[in-house]
C-alpha cells in the first residue's frame, strides 16, 4: 500500500525519523517501522552515538538494518517524527532547539505534553489514545502526545464505565509491571501513583463528573516486557450488561479484546494487544488487564497513531507474532 502525500503531490512513503535513537523505545519502534509498508525511516537520531551502526546499540537489529545513527536530522524532508526519549524534557527542549515546520505530525512517547493534550484549551497537542481519542488523530492532528504504559492499560479497562458514567466509587489498582532496574516484588507505587493526573484528565473528558478516588499499589515483575492489573471497584450493574457495554465500546477497536478467561502476559508479549477481562465478586467489579508495556504501551501504540493520522488501515505494519 503507498501513501497518496498531498503536500508534494505525489504517490511516496511516509519519511520518518526518531530522535532519542538510542532509547530501548526506539529499539522497539524501529523493529516495527523496518517491516511498516508504508514507511522509510530516513534518520535515527542520538548525537552521542553518531556514527555507529544501529545494531551495534540495538541488538535484535542484527541483520536488519546497516544504517547508523546521526546527530544530524534533515527535518525539512521528513512527514513525521517519533519523539522517543521518555525523560521529563527532552522533547521539549528538541522543540526548543529546532526549527520544526508546522506540518510536521509530531509522536512524543515523553511526559512533556500529557497535560497539555488534556486541557480543554486548544494546544494542538491530542491526548494519544486510540481507544480514546481516535477521532481527533484522523482528522487531521499534528501533534500527538502518548499516554504513560500504566494509563493505558488503566484506562483501557475503565473507558467503558466513564463512558456510561458508571465511575463513582473508590478504584483500587494492583498491577505489576517489568522494571529492569528493580528486584521482582519490589514496590514502585504505594496507593499514589505519578499518571494519576494523566488518568483522571482522560478519564473526565468521558465522565465530567468523575471524582472517585484512586488507590495503586504497583510491584516490580521481574521480567522483560508485560504489564498486568486488576482494577476492583463497587457497582450495582450485572456482569452481563457491564460485558454488552464493553463489547459496544470496543466493537470496532482492532487491538483491545474482551475475553472469556483471565488475561496473562504469554497472549500479549510481543503484539499490539490489550486483553481485557470481566467478573463480579458480590457488588464488586473485577476487571483485569494484560498488555507489553514496550508495545501496546509505547511503540506498538505510537505506529497505530502513526496509521490513524496518515489515514491508514490501522493495523498495518502492526499484524506482530506473539513471543
Amino acid at each position: 500500500m503507498l501513501l497518496l502525500n498531498q503536500n508534494k503531490n505525489t504517490l511516496d512513503m511516509i519519511k520518518a525519523a526518531i530522535t532519542g535513537g538510542a532509547t530501548p523505545q526506539a529499539r522497539e519502534i524501529l523493529k516495527i517501522l523496518i517491516n511498516h509498508p508504508d514507511v522509510e525511516i530516513v534518520c535515527v537520531h542520538a548525537p552521542e552515538a553518531d556514527g555507529m551502526l544501529l545494531s551495534q546499540v540495538h541488538r535484535g537489529l542484527r541483520g536488519e538494518t546497516f544504517m547508523r545513527f546521526s546527530s544530524q536530522i534533515p527535518i525539512e524532508e521528513l512527514d513525521v517524527l517519533f519523539m522517543a526519549d521518555t525523560e521529563p524534557g527532552a522533547a521539549m527542549k528538541f522543540l526548543a532547539t529546532h526549527n520544526v515546520p508546522e506540518d510536521l505530525k509530531i509522536i512524543d512517547l515523553s511526559p512533556d505534553f500529557r497535560e497539555e493534550s488534556l486541557s480543554t484549551t486548544d494546544s494542538g497537542w491530542v491526548y494519544a489514545l486510540p481507544e480514546l481519542n481516535r477521532k481527533p488523530l484522523v482528522r487531521g492532528a499534528k501533534r500527538a502526545s502518548m499516554p504513560g504504559a500504566l494509563s493505558s492499560a488503566v484506562l483501557t479497562a475503565l473507558l467503558p464505565l466513564a463512558k456510561n458514567l458508571l465511575l463513582n466509587s473508590t478504584i483500587h489498582i494492583s498491577a505489576v509491571t517489568a522494571e529492569p532496574e528493580s528486584e521482582p516484588g519490589e514496590p514502585l507505587a504505594l496507593l499514589e501513583h505519578e499518571e494519576d493526573a494523566e488518568i483522571r484528565g482522560a478519564l473526565s473528558s468521558l465522565q465530567s463528573s468523575f471524582q472517585s478516588q484512586m488507590h495503586y499499589v504497583v510491584t516490580a515483575g521481574g521480567w522483560q516486557n508485560g504489564l498486568v492489573a486488576t482494577l476492583y471497584m463497587e457497582t450495582p450493574i450485572e456482569t452481563s450488561e457491564i460485558e454488552k457495554l464493553y463489547e459496544e465500546f470496543f466493537s470496532d477497536h482492532s487491538f483491545t479484546l474482551v475475553a472469556d478467561t483471565l488475561p496473562t502476559l504469554m497472549e500479549v508479549a510481543g503484539t499490539n494487544k490489550c486483553i481485557l477481562h470481566l467478573q463480579k465478586s458480590g457488588s464488586r467489579l473485577v476487571v483485569s488487564v494484560a498488555i507489553d508495556d514496550k508495545i501496546k504501551g509505547a511503540a506498538g501504540s505510537a505506529v497505530h497513531v502513526m496509521n490513524l493520522m496518515f489515514g491508514l488501515q490501522e493495523r498495518v505494519g502492526l499484524m506482530l507474532k506473539s513471543h
